[in-house]
């Protein structure tokens, strides 16, 4: 039997030897595609069954033949990896070889794994260079060798990816590995549970070290660097060192001044540690170092941003255009290390440089994003909302059910997670950054509840053949045209036609009262009759109800007629059963006649500057006031701007009017197709401002006067749109907060959210470049008069200084 199985491997060596020729003789030109076919080979099936012996046992047959294509195979292999390398034309043959493999174990005549184990064994061979060579192969062949057999495979595959990935840098092969991982992502059904964490562990073994100790020179001397830094492209200035002050919530940044860098470095990057193991917060004094840490993170954060918003912005152009080009690959490899960070660089004297980055401090956002998503996927509420639709078979490993965020933590998250929102919003591409981490955020959570129900299967059984036919004859009867019927419903009764007087019939067919509408007050002396018959007939007989069906038809039809000419009486018809008003002649008033010379006469003057007006500040400051009368007194000139909101109407709002109120679906719509300007969620409602109706107001000839709050202003100039930008501040707080009072608040704690609110608006209209002009307003008349003159030019000359502040006197 040994001999047998020695003189069957010899044998299917020269055959593999004879296909590889005819393989070569297949395609001459060298080149990986296109994959050979059984066509290219002959009859292939036939061949190799005449290499080995008929036995009595099919499955002894079946592994006796598995042996020797396996052993033959390897010796092949073996042979012309180490005759020629990957970079010869030679190499061909091997191949050629992997497509014989992939043709065979198809046909069941090899073992399925056996492709797989030669890949995996090639890689080993190879160097990282060769590697990519490699899987460019694969990566053509893989619909190929995964189409059949797949469970006899899946195990070889991830084996021999997960060692080439361990063989990789994630910081020099960085699009290799994504090229490995998108080929798993690829092989592997959707529902797969091999590369599911279904315990929910976290990797705990990342661990960020970082120097604890204080800096030596942190009470005498600064660091040595530039106070203006050079990020991107433009000069950005640290914020000086302030107040030692690490407590904090999600206030303004007023109440809480930013830590000096040397003292929030150990804080800062001691968050890494929560944000590789999320359930160390379960314990009260590690999530109250979290929130301080955030915090101080946040504030540091903020101060970095405003200065960076007091340059000048630049034009969105260059920004577009990259983003809408396409590039080959190996191109941009500059985009690609600032895009990736594998690991931070902790070192006390890279800090300060590290959070002026843009890039830097958007990564650190999004960590902390997810993890107070986690924190709220905890709260109260979103285990109602899971016990609701708790699934059958629970994967209770990542439900945490024991665990519950307090009320108070809860309301902690969620200001926090709307503060890093509005930041990372801030910048060039904020709005589209913010929409990309929002849109993978939001699909993740869609993975974690698949996770919690333990993995079903995502993709739905084939149609049985018979159920699918069963179908297929339903809809085809549906779909059928039925045969006629001989006296269709509703035709008309043309019995008439067949009397023998046919010029009679004729002659009544042309009456002109079967074809033209008959007049409204045709239909009068006929509803008087009805209304005779209902008056005469018994309540409850079958008269009655046959004058009140007829009534009701004449009216119908005399009602539709009368909406062509008489639309008008419909407001004076008070009941269904009385319509004398139409039947009525309304003498028409004649209008006087407009003077249009006069008219004409009055041309408007525009102000110098037509860019749009952008009026800011805090609630009950009294800029509506001053809008309402600026569009009152100067209808052709200024329009205001009507918001696009997803709440409610409320009392006597009007939609088009107060707002544009719209659904939350087409919010989103309007958002990810860059149709707003500006937009923002307050109390779980969404606004925006829409790009189309800011130009339909311009191209009406007006100037478009809007209302908006800082952050709104912040994300119109990094859009680089152009206005003017004028901030309405109030004499001190404890007159806003009358005028608050004035305007029926009573609650202290919404009075003191509000004023809150003012303080961090004020702070921000400090900042250089901010506004163009702050009014204050001590008068409401004289505020508007100075406001007027503002905006016409008429008192004001040469060009305005930025935040230049007017007192109305």
């Amino acid at each position: 039997m040994a001999g047998q199985g020695v003189q069957a491997v010899g044998k299917f060596r020269e055959l593999l030897e004879e296909l590889l020729q005819e393989a070569e003789a297949a395609k001459p030109n060298g080149l990986i595609e296109p994959p050979l076919n059984k066509d290219d080979l002959g009859d292939i099936s036939e061949r190799v069954n005449s290499v080995f012996l008929p036995v009595t046992s099919p499955e002894v047959r079946k592994r006796s033949q598995y042996a020797v294509v396996e052993t033959a195979a390897r010796d092949t292999f073996n042979d012309l990896l180490a005759t020629t390398t990957i970079d010869t034309p030679e190499f061909m043959k091997l191949w050629h070889l992997l497509d014989i493999i992939s043709i065979l174990s198809d046909d069941e005549q090899c073992d399925p794994a056996l492709y797989f184990w030669l890949v995996e064994e090639l890689l080993d061979s190879q160097t990282i260079a060769a590697c990519r060579k490699v899987f460019d192969f694969l990566e053509s062949r893989r619909d190929i060798i995964t189409a059949k057999q797949f469970q006899s495979k899946q195990l070889v595959i991830l084996r021999s990816c997960n060692e080439l990935l361990r063989r990789l840098s994630r910081a020099e092969d960085t699009s290799f590995c994504g090229r490995v991982f998108i080929f798993l992502f690829q092989s592997f059904p959707l529902g797969d549970k091999s590369s599911v964490n279904l315990r929910g562990e976290f990797h705990t073994e990342n661990t960020t070290v970082f120097d604890e100790n204080a800096s030596k020179g942190s009470d005498s001397q600064t660091m040595d660097v530039d106070t203006e830094m050079k990020v991107n492209g433009s000069m950005l200035k640290v914020p000086p060192k302030s107040i030692d002050r690490a407590n904090g919530s999600a206030g303004s940044a007023k109440d809480v001044e930013p830590l000096t860098a040397d003292k929030l470095y150990p804080i800062f990057w001691s968050l890494q540690q929560s944000f590789s193991q999320p359930k160390t917060l379960f314990e009260k004094e590690p999530f109250d170092r979290f929130k301080t840490g955030v915090e101080a993170t946040r504030v540091m954060f903020q101060a970095v941003q405003n200065q960076s918003s007091s340059r000048p912005t630049r034009s969105p152009p260059s920004y577009d255009s990259k983003r809408g080009t396409k590039r080959k690959r190996g191109e941009g490899d500059d985009d690609l290390a600032n895009a990736f960070n594998p690991k931070y660089l902790t070192s006390r004297d890279l800090f300060e440089l590290e959070i002026s980055d843009l890039s830097f401090r958007r990564h650190i956002l999004v960590q902390v994003l997810i993890v107070v998503d986690f924190l709220l996927s905890l709260s109260a509420a979103a285990k109602e909302k899971l016990a609701k639709a708790e699934p059958a078979n629970p994967n209770k490993s990542v439900m945490y059910e024991k665990q519950v965020l307090s009320e108070d933590d809860t309301k902690w998250a969620e200001a926090t997670k709307s503060s890093v929102l509005d930041l990372l919003k801030l910048g060039l591409d904020g709005p589209h950054f913010h929409r990309m981490v929002e849109s993978v955020i939001a699909r993740d959570k869609n993975w974690v509840r698949w996770k919690i129900e333990n993995c079903p299967p995502i993709t739905k059984p084939a149609i049985a053949p018979e159920e699918y036919v069963s179908v297929k004859n339903d809809a085809r009867k549906a779909t059928t045209n039925k045969r006629l019927r001989l006296n269709p419903l509703g035709s008309l009764n043309l019995r008439f036609l067949t009397e023998n007087n046919a010029e009679a019939g004729l002659e009544r067919l042309k009456d002109p009262s079967r074809y033209q509408i008959p007049s409204v007050k045709s239909f009068k002396s006929k509803m008087e009759l009805d209304d005779m018959d209902i008056e005469m007939a018994q309540d409850g007989s079958e008269e009655k109800s046959a004058a009140v069906e007829s009534k009701a038809s004449k009216s119908w039809r005399a009602l539709r007629i009368a909406s062509a000419s008489k639309l008008v009486a419909f407001d004076k018809i008070e009941r269904s059963d009385s319509i004398d008003e139409v039947f009525l002649d309304h003498v028409k008033v004649k209008e006087p006649v407009a003077n249009t010379e006069e008219e004409s006469a009055e041309v408007p003057i525009y102000p110098k500057d037509r860019r749009p007006i952008i009026l800011a500040g805090p609630s009950g400051v009294g800029k509506s006031t001053l809008l309402k009368r600026l569009i009152a007194k100067y209808p052709k000139i200024l329009k205001r701007k009507v918001s696009h909101t997803t709440r409610a109407p409320g009392a006597g709002e009007v939609d088009g009017k107060d707002y544009n109120f719209i659904t939350k679906e087409t919010h989103t719509i309007m958002r990810d197709g860059d149709q707003f300007l500006e937009y923002n969620c307050y109390n779980g409602n969404d606004y925006g401002t829409s790009r189309k109706l800011v130009e339909s107001i311009i191209a009406e000839n007006k100037v478009p006067l809007m209302e908006m709050e800082y952050h709104g202003i912040q994300q119109i100039k990094d859009n680089g749109f152009d206005a003017r930008f004028i901030f309405i501040a109030p004499t001190n707080m404890a007159e806003l907060e009358r005028r608050l009072r004035s305007r029926g608040l009573q609650d202290d704690e919404e009075i003191k959210g509000r004023l809150k609110i003012a303080e961090d608006e004020i702070q921000q209209s400090a900042v250089e470049g901010s506004y163009d002009k702050i009014f204050i307003n001590d008068d409401l008349d004289a505020t508007y008069d100075i406001l007027e003159d503002y905006i016409f030019n008429h008192t004001v000359q040469g060009e305005e200084q930025n935040g230049e502040v007017s007192e109305a006197q």
